[in-house]
Order: structure tokens, then C-alpha cells, then sequence
């Protein structure tokens, strides 16, 4: 029988250790998708003006965000899921 590590089965550190990567990963899929630079991200994201990103840059950005806090909770709820 195979037995998970402690830090497997430890909820905490893994959900911990997946919001720290997340914000890498949402700028490294943002800069794919929008075909944008390192350097262009951090400058688009200091502006203040609300028609700085486009409709469709606004969208993408949207359908990253989601899909990355999605793929964070149903991995929390697929390894330790509620107790009835």
C-alpha cells in the first residue's frame, strides 16, 4: 500500500505553497496571452487609467484568473475532500 508524505497529506502546506506560485504563473500566462513582455506586464499594470488594456486583453486576463483559482480549488477539494 502506498502511503502519501506528510507534507502530501498536509492541506495547509500544499494549498500555502500553490498561492505562492500562482502569482508567477498568472503573470507568465498573462505575458503568453497577450503576447506581452515581463517588462510590458509590470508597466500596464501601474497604469491607473481604466482604458489602458483592451476588451479582449481585460477578457484574457479574466479567463487566466479564473482558470488558475480553479485549478487551485479543485485540487483542494479532490485531495482532501469535506467530511459528511
Amino acid at each position: 500500500m502506498f502511503i502519501k508524505s506528510k507534507r502530501e497529506l498536509n492541506l495547509l502546506f500544499i494549498t500555502h505553497s500553490q498561492l505562492v506560485d500562482l502569482a508567477g504563473l498568472f503573470r507568465a500566462r498573462v505575458c503568453r496571452e497577450c503576447g506581452w513582455s515581463e517588462a510590458t506586464y509590470y508597466r500596464r499594470m501601474k497604469i491607473v487609467n481604466k482604458g489602458a488594456l483592451s476588451n479582449a486583453e481585460r477578457e484574457k486576463i479574466r479567463s487566466v484568473a479564473i482558470e488558475l483559482v480553479g485549478i487551485i480549488l479543485t485540487h483542494c477539494s479532490l485531495e482532501h475532500p469535506a467530511k459528511a
